[in-house]
């Protein structure tokens, strides 16, 4: 029982890891842009870390219910009322990774100095116009970013995906993660 449980909390690390659920250190360039000072890196850094304590927390609770969710479509006959409430529950921990995620900005946020946030406004400018210009790469308006030469179309492809843009026949509509978690 513990090797399972082991197992489980290294599975749950390692999911928190390649999720984005782990803070990881702040890049250079954006330090540079941002000028941020050592103090505001080390506060962003424990405001995350945080958030990634919160969420780690909650994934596993979530796990939890997924699991008792499976148990019950098992059964014969259905609980419509013990499905529902375990549906409920995911939404509401959703709600809650959701809220908690939106304390920490601010709260990170309350680190930066007027230019800083005004810089960062810039940012968030660029990220709203960022579906609009994958689209452009992909109907071949635009070469992918860090190509100044047009490549075959797969070669395209493979470009788009590492510059974070989506690719295949789906390019439409919103670009932003999928409603977590997802529930068979």
């Amino acid at each position: 029982m513990r090797a399972l449980l082991a197992s489980i909390l290294l599975l749950t690390g390692v999911a928190s890891a390649q999720t984005g659920l782990l803070p990881g250190p702040i890049p250079q360039d954006l330090r540079r842009y941002l000028e941020l000072t050592d103090a505001q890196v080390n506060g962003i850094q424990r405001l995350n870390a945080q958030l990634a304590a919160y969420r780690v927390g909650k994934l596993n609770r979530q796990m939890q219910v997924q699991r008792e969710l499976a148990e019950e479509m098992a059964r014969d006959p259905l609980d419509p009322t013990a499905i529902g409430l375990r549906h409920v529950e995911l939404e509401s921990i959703r709600r809650e990774i959701e809220a908690e995620q939106k304390k920490t900005i601010d709260a990170i946020q309350a680190l930066l100095t007027p230019v800083q946030r005004t810089r960062l406004d810039g940012l968030a400018q660029v990220l709203r116009q960022h579906s609009t210009a994958c689209s452009a790469v992909a109907l071949n308006l635009l070469p992918a970013p860090g190509s100044d030469v047009i490549f075959p179309v797969e070669i395209q492809r493979r470009l788009a995906s590492s510059s974070g843009c989506p690719t295949g026949a789906a390019i439409i509509g919103n670009f932003g993660p999928a409603p977590w978690p997802m529930v068979p």
